[in-house]
């Protein structure tokens, strides 16, 4: 009973400090195609991650982070961003080549190259089956590099989000940096 009681109490003693999240724990701000991407989402540090296990028939591993532009339906201009591991997250902008400029996120309706795209940034999140949303002045996404002879679009972003479902329940974004490889529209 002695030995129990000593070693329940010094197991009690011995508390796990969590360490901080820090900006080195994200890949490092480039400009060369690197093909990177990570934020620190409500604290926590969120990288895009490849998919492992099964993959139904003819259907290769998902990526953890895709970039598609072009003609969207009904020929909609559209870039879009999707980076996925325990976050799925979509950043749209509404043209198929982005400017080397910032742009301000607005009300998202929550998709992306659809019909129901609108014609403004936007950023939504999905984290434990709740859809965040991005609002009105409530982020930006700045490109920095955007070279398609080099095939570099880079730069960073930042975002509060407002759970779809309930308002007050709202997330940040901070920290925000991605180096992509880009290549020309799908539609040219």
């Amino acid at each position: 009973m002695l030995i129990f009681t000593t070693l329940f109490f010094s197991c009690n003693n011995n508390e796990t400090i969590l360490e901080p999240v820090t900006e080195d724990q994200l890949p490092p701000i480039t400009q060369t195609g690197a093909n990177t991407f990570g934020a620190i989402v409500d604290g926590r540090i969120f990288i895009p991650k490849d998919k492992t296990g099964y993959s139904a028939p003819g259907g290769g591993k998902p990526k953890g982070l895709n970039i598609s532009s072009g003609d969207g339906i009904i020929s909609k201009n559209y870039y879009a961003i999707s980076a996925v591991n325990y976050i799925d997250t979509d950043i749209y902008i509404p043209e198929d080549r982005p400017q080397q400029k910032q742009y301000d996120f607005k009300l998202s309706t929550g998709t992306t190259s659809t019909s129901n795209a609108p014609n403004f940034a936007h950023i939504y999140c999905y984290i434990n089956n709740r859809k965040y949303i991005s609002f009105e002045n409530s982020g930006t996404i700045n490109f920095e590099t955007v070279d398609f002879i080099k095939q570099v679009c880079a730069g960073n972003f930042y975002a509060k989000l407002k759970n779809e479902s309930d308002e007050n329940d709202i997330i940040e974004i901070t920290n925000g940096r991605f180096d992509l490889i880009c290549t020309e529209p799908i539609g040219d």
